[in-house]
């Protein structure tokens, strides 16, 4: 459940600040980029994370180059506007996942009925 929250986290985060870097008329097809890149970086991030004992910001630094790339391919930006839109994103969510954490217990469970 903390992997699932994580992930939500980072889209509620990112995805915002991505669309706030583009026009109207670019918005939903950045959003939407932006979208389909953090579903496949993520679970590489965490999959390394895991598994590995890499230094987490060094594979942060490659979400941001993966992720400029990114949408420099599909959304046909400058590659440094690009790096500049995936680096804020990124350090913001980055950020927000080091302070805000979720504790199972906060959720209570259904009361069981004995009948």
């Amino acid at each position: 459940m903390d992997l699932a929250f994580n992930l939500l986290l980072t889209l509620l985060i990112e995805l915002p600040i991505v669309a706030f870097f583009f026009r109207s008329k670019k918005r939903k097809q950045a959003i939407t980029v932006a979208f389909f890149v953090n579903i496949v970086t993520w679970p590489l991030v965490n999959i390394i994370r895991l598994n590995t004992d890499w230094n987490l910001n060094m594979v942060e630094i490659g979400v941001v180059i993966v992720e400029g790339v990114g949408y420099w391919l599909f959304l046909g930006r400058h590659i440094k506007k690009s790096v500049l839109i995936t680096l804020v994103a990124n350090a913001a969510s980055f950020f927000a996942l080091k302070f805000i954490h979720y504790a199972p217990d906060t959720i209570p469970k259904a009361p069981t009925i004995i009948r």
